[in-house]
This record gives structure tokens, C-alpha cells and sequence, in this order.
């Protein structure tokens, strides 16, 4: 299989050959950034774009640079964020993989509440953040209640769509073999619906970060996080700021992303051979 000869070849590399692989691959991942940020610069420079209001990139690095170290707020704002997104997250995560996978093997209650989860599916989570403001409250709880339903849709149909996909042949067989229940899970519904669990994982991490800055942008008690960090910025008319908070969020989905679901993906269906290595 190709992942095992990749694997193979990476193995026998010196560590020479590994670091300039490493460098090539980083120049390649780098290289759109740079070109975006430099002609970004260029237009604002030299006025080709008339937006006044409109930072460079050089602006929006010294600013990331003044929060950073001599205001000293962006880590604490991102501290808060992340606090929230991994309980929200978390939580999505172990409920939506559980009822994706009940509503998978229960026909019944897949024909009861799909159309439920159908409809609640396509409601943008930012939608949810009022009505759990005046039913849970202005502080965390409602932050964190609407990353969770962020995620949760997401992940449970991916899981649902996933296990009704396995090969019914392997299932009937374990069952033969008297496997059953969390057994039968874990060893043939989980691994046959990786793939597409995954995927549930990725979009419900990228729902749940707009649904944590919609919810810190909204809830009066949240005092700190990325969100609550660029809507403050509006009452001082600071772009740059602004820029800053979605520069920080894109770069930590990219690297939750990188770093958690794509190290999940390489050890599971990747060296299972179920996915081909990019």
C-alpha cells in the first residue's frame, strides 16, 4: 500500500534528507502566505486600495506584537477562549459520536428523530446565542452551551452517515462471532467509520470556533476572550486589533487542525490504508 512505502521511504532517510524534506514542505505551506501578505502590503502601501481604515500586514504584526508583550492581554484573552472551546468541544465530541451512533443502529429512533436533527442541522449556531442568553444567562454557561451545539450536529451526523456506510457483511460476521454492543463498537463500527467521524470532528471544531466569538461577542459578563477582544476594538475604531483576533483564530483552528485531527488521522485510517497519505 502507498502508506506503507511512504512510511518505509521516511524511515530510511537520513536525518539530512528528513530536515530538507521538512524545509520544502514548510516553504511550500508558507509561500501563499507570503505572496498574499506582500501584495496585501503593496496595494495599502501604495494607495491602490482605497479603504483609509485598512491596515498593512506590518501594522497588523506590530499591533500583534504590542498585545503580546507590552499590553500583555492577547494570551489571556486566548486563554479563555480555548478554556471554553475544549469544554464545548469535548462535549460535543462524546455526545455527538453517542447519538450518531445510536440513531446508526437503532432504525427506530433514526426514523423519529432524523428529521429533528435535519432541521436543527441547518440553524446557524449564532442564531442559538440569544435564546440561550435569556435562558441560561450573559456568562460562560452560554458560551459554552453554544460551542457544544456548534459541534454537535456536525459530528453526530457525520457518525450516523459513517456507521450506516460500514460493510453490513463485517458486522454480520462479528455478530456471529458473538460480538456484540460497546465490543462491536469499538472494534467494527469506530474503525469502519473513521473516515467520515473525522470529518465530523473537523467541520464541528471550525462551527465551534464561530460559535465561541459569536457567543463572547454577545454575552455581556464574558470580560475576555478573542471574541469579546475584537468587539471592543469597534468602540476605538482599531482594525488592526480586529485583524488581530481573526489572524489568531485562523492560525489556532489551522493548528488545532494540524496538530490533533491530523496526527488522529495519520495514526488511524491512514496506516489502516482506508485513506491514502496527501
Amino acid at each position: 500500500m502507498r502508506v506503507g512505502v511512504d512510511q518505509e521511504r521516511l524511515e530510511g532517510m537520513s536525518p539530512r534528507k528528513r530536515v530538507n524534506r521538512g524545509l520544502i514542505r514548510a516553504r511550500e505551506f508558507l509561500f501563499p502566505f507570503l505572496v498574499v501578505g506582500l501584495s496585501w502590503e503593496l496595494l495599502v502601501r501604495f494607495q491602490v486600495i482605497g479603504l483609509r481604515t485598512l491596515p498593512p500586514p506590518s501594522a497588523i504584526l506590530v499591533e500583534f506584537w504590542d498585545l503580546v508583550w507590552n499590553k500583555g492581554v492577547l494570551i489571556h484573552h486566548l486563554s479563555r477562549s480555548l478554556y471554553r472551546l475544549t469544554i464545548g468541544y469535548l462535549l460535543a465530541v462524546g455526545l455527538g459520536i453517542a447519538v450518531g451512533t445510536l440513531l446508526a443502529v437503532r432504525k427506530t429512533l433514526r426514523e423519529m428523530f432524523m428529521p429533528i436533527l435535519s432541521m436543527l442541522i441547518s440553524v446557524p449556531t449564532i442564531a442559538w446565542v440569544p435564546v440561550l442568553l435569556i435562558t441560561i444567562g450573559l456568562g460562560d454557561n452560554t458560551v459554552v452551551t453554544a460551542i457544544f451545539l456548534g459541534g454537535f450536529f456536525a459530528i453526530a451526523y457525520n457518525t450516523m452517515r459513517g456507521i450506516e456506510m460500514v460493510n453490513k457483511d463485517q458486522v454480520n460476521a462479528a455478530r456471529l462471532m458473538g460480538v456484540s454492543g460497546v465490543k462491536l463498537f469499538a472494534s467494527v463500527l469506530l474503525p469502519g467509520s473513521l473516515v467520515s467521524i473525522i470529518t465530523g470532528l473537523r467541520l464541528g471544531i471550525g462551527y465551534s470556533w464561530r460559535a465561541l466569538v459569536g457567543g463572547e461577542m454577545l454575552s455581556a459578563l464574558v470580560e475576555w476572550g478573542i471574541g469579546k477582544m475584537i468587539y471592543q476594538a469597534r468602540f476605538w475604531n482599531s482594525v488592526a486589533v480586529m485583524f488581530v483576533g481573526l489572524m489568531v483564530i485562523s492560525v489556532s483552528g489551522l493548528l488545532l487542525d494540524r496538530v490533533l485531527l491530523k496526527w488522529l488521522e495519520k495514526e488511524t485510517v491512514e496506516r489502516w490504508g482506508m485513506l491514502a497519505e496527501r
